[in-house]
């Protein structure tokens, strides 16, 4: 990973586990690990933003905020 982009870290929440499991089942490639309440990627920010979002569109969820 090239040394100026961003580490994936992120506090873990059930929401997010959730999201998280069903990105690394759907996406080829993408590993998730648990350390001190955050979860770590393989790959960096906008790698994994991008694979969130394409699993979020390819199982139509739609997120609500109150």
């Amino acid at each position: 990973m090239d040394s100026n982009k961003k580490i994936f870290e992120v506090k873990k929440t059930f929401g997010l586990s959730v999201l998280l499991k069903l990105t690394r089942k759907t996406i080829d490639g993408v590993e998730i690990s648990e350390l001190d309440g955050k979860y770590r990627s393989n790959l960096d920010l906008d790698e994994m933003n991008r694979a969130v979002s394409r699993t979020i569109a390819s199982h139509n969820i739609q997120l609500k905020t109150r």
